[in-house]
């Protein structure tokens, strides 16, 4: 009810192109309108999602503590490793290869210049948010810090969670020192950190995820026939299961 209409809500895993899945992931939200929606006996536990339309997706856990920490970063890692097929073309304004991308929640794509292009890799706008909401931390700050450390070094860039909201507890969040700002990319931060604080941890994490799918970027909507077609071809042949009448 907090977030905008255009969005949906789910739980499942997703999926890209390619063969890949991720493993079941609490809360996933995702375009309402464009994002087809696999599901097998009603069961979120086969419930699949294109990661194309995938905005953000959580990990609910009541409390916080080493074991939960890891399955957190493996969640996340299981979705980041997910690709958008995304192909690069050149456009009518011949501005060099790039490739194409539309704002969350629109049908429009846009023809743009090589560093303005959908950039997975590169880009948190272009990539699906990951975030945990905790009820309650069960270890002390110092060992959550560095537990969290421990799970980063086993972790590569573009594979971790992008923030962590503990509600009666804290937030952790990457951040930019020099810079003066909170990031939620590993390559862009020089540091992450604890806040420790009793309110407003959930307000926070709403407030970015709003920010997410107003600003988010993901590719056309066409790729989602990648998903829907039943075959890359189909071949027609003469007499079998079918009638053919020549033209």
């Amino acid at each position: 009810m907090l977030l905008p209409n255009s969005v949906g809500v789910g739980s499942g895993c997703i999926i890209d192109s390619y063969g890949n899945t991720s493993k079941q992931m609490d809360i996933i939200i995702y375009e309402k309108e464009f994002c087809p929606v696999f599901c097998l006996n009603e069961s979120s536990e086969t419930t699949y999602y294109p990661c194309e339309g995938v905005i953000a997706v959580g990990e609910i856990k009541s409390t916080l503590n080493s074991k939960e920490l890891s399955n957190i970063f493996k969640k996340s890692k299981s979705v980041k490793n997910l690709k958008r097929y995304s192909v690069a073309e050149t456009g009518q304004l011949n501005l060099g290869k790039y490739h194409s991308y539309r704002s969350y929640n629109s049908k429009v794509s846009f023809e743009c210049t090589p560093d303005e292009g959908f950039d997975q890799e590169n880009k948190i706008l272009d990539q699906i948010f990951c975030f945990a909401l905790c009820g309650k931390l069960e270890l002390k700050p110092e060992t959550l810090v560095n537990k969290f450390a421990e799970n980063l070094n086993e972790t590569k860039n573009g594979e971790e969670i992008n923030l962590i909201s503990i509600l009666n507890n804290g937030l952790i969040f990457f951040r930019n020192k020099s810079q003066k700002k909170i990031v939620y990319l590993q390559k862009d931060a020089d540091s992450f950190y604890f806040l420790s604080r009793e309110n407003e941890n959930f307000e926070f994490l709403l407030s970015t995820l709003s920010q997410i799918i107003l600003n988010g970027r993901t590719v056309p909507v066409t790729t989602f026939n990648r998903y829907l077609n039943a075959t890359n071809g189909i071949s027609i042949m003469d007499g079998i299961n079918g009638i053919n009448k020549d033209l």
